[in-house]
């Protein structure tokens, strides 16, 4: 929907879309980080299995904190067709709106990229094997 309907037209249907971005990119956070947790994921480059643990709970927690704040700002805008007073508040030379959005981008955007190439790095690759062995097939005689 961030395509389809004009911001300068419907501010409340061009987020919408967004908002279900949001959402999805929570839950896949969540999702990976349980997946680390509960497989017992252990990275050396960070020291071993306790420091795995202790990385994977704070990105969580970290993330769904400023989740928790793009999405409130998120919905009030597709609730009401404009951005939450406290997002308009100033924080130096940029409004506390940017600010959310600034570390919202590093946690959903740079720091998954970091992640996931690390990850790749210290797993084994898929090893797939093509051959062409013979098949034994069961043969049944029906009469």
């Amino acid at each position: 929907m961030i395509f389809v309907v004009v911001a300068y037209e419907n501010v409340a249907g061009h987020t919408a879309g967004f908002l279900g971005l949001q959402i999805s990119l929570i839950l896949l956070t969540i999702k990976n980080s349980l997946y680390i947790l509960a497989t017992q994921v252990s990275y050396n480059f960070i020291g071993g299995l306790p420091n795995t643990r202790i990385m994977t709970i704070t990105y969580l927690i970290s993330n769904l904190a400023i989740s928790f704040a793009k999405v409130t700002a998120t919905v009030h805008v597709v609730t009401y067709g404009e951005g939450a007073s406290w997002t308009l508040r100033p924080v130096g030379s940029v409004v506390a709106g940017q600010v959310v959005d600034w570390i919202w981008m590093i946690f959903n955007a740079f720091l998954p990229l970091i992640i996931s190439f690390l990850r790749a790095r210290s797993e084994y690759a898929l090893d797939v094997s093509i051959d062409m062995k013979e098949q034994n097939y069961l043969e049944i005689d029906f009469y």
